[in-house]
């Protein structure tokens, strides 16, 4: 059994089709199939079933593709690590980030790209818990900022700090005029909120249940920059980051408190324990981490 049988295989129960696989493989279809037999005859397992219906897996054939797709990821994942170890240096550092690393990010990357003007950067926005883990195992990050708080035995979770939430309001909203804002000042108030599955929203959400108010939620939306331009059109309210608020300028908003304790979140750091990480990975993610220790 090699690698190229393991790949022949996942591309079959993929596409679930021995002429599509072959098309994608670039090989005939008798020379896929008599592979696939001849690693069923190695194994002494039946791994697919024929039948009218097409191609189906078999029990052993269901746990034979999970473990084929876990050991193929790993040996890419090896070769990005051995090509990693050969760039001391250089290369490039690939960061996950949540909308609001804005503020304070181009403040460590300047003191970095001083000491190491020839790495370069690749960031990208990564939301949602199961996108973080995912990008993570498949290498697609060294690392990511991130306010989900990750359950996963192979991944290190490092809180970086702590932060309100405030309340985004048009210039000519009523609230301006008043000193104290509570949850129950936003019960006629039209709520823009992130769509469900972003932690952003679960912690607002968690802040009204706690608050014992329920939220009329009027706009669901994926990024906070259309929240920002939704209220500054006096199309309702929001409730954002306080970096994020911060690191945004709209000419006809207003940034107000909310007296609530229940309005805040944590910020971490997060990373695979049992992967290879360049040095220069090493010293961004501890300036990173200074940083916002020298902040406390």
């Amino acid at each position: 059994m090699d690698l190229r049988q393991l790949r022949y295989f996942i591309t079959i129960v993929e596409e679930r089709s021995y002429s599509k696989a072959a098309k994608i493989l670039h090989i005939s279809q008798p020379s896929l199939s008599n592979a696939i037999m001849k690693l069923e005859r190695e194994n002494n397992l039946q791994l697919l079933e024929r039948n009218t219906r097409g191609i189906e897996l078999t029990e052993a054939g269901a746990i034979f593709y999970s473990r084929s797709q876990d050991l193929l990821r790993r040996f890419s994942n090896m070769q990005v690590e051995l090509e990693e170890m050969k760039q001391a240096g250089s290369g490039t550092i690939s960061i996950g980030l949540i909308e609001s690393f804005k503020i304070w990010f181009p403040k460590i990357i300047r003191t970095f790209k001083r000491d190491h003007p020839k790495i370069h950067l690749k960031v990208r926005e990564i939301l949602g818990e199961e996108h973080v883990i995912d990008s993570l195992n498949q290498y697609q990050v060294h690392f990511t900022i991130t306010n989900q708080p990750i359950n996963d035995d192979e991944i290190t979770s490092t809180p970086l700090y702590n932060e309100k939430f405030k309340l985004l309001v048009h210039k000519d909203d009523d609230l301006n005029e008043k000193e104290v804002i509570t949850f129950q000042d936003l019960l006629n108030k039209e709520l823009i909120i992130s769509t469900a599955g972003f932690q952003t929203r679960d912690e607002i959400m968690e802040a009204f249940k706690n608050e014992k108010v329920t939220p009329n939620i009027f706009y669901e939306i994926e990024r906070l920059e259309t929240a920002c331009s939704l209220v500054d059109e006096g199309l309702g309210v929001t409730i954002l980051p306080e970096s994020y608020i911060k690191s945004v300028a709209y000419a006809n908003t207003a940034t107000l408190e909310i007296n609530s304790k229940f309005l805040q979140r944590t910020v971490y750091i997060a990373y695979l324990k049992d992967r290879y990480l360049p040095p220069s990975v090493y010293k961004l993610v501890n300036e990173i981490e200074s940083f916002f220790k020298s902040k406390e």
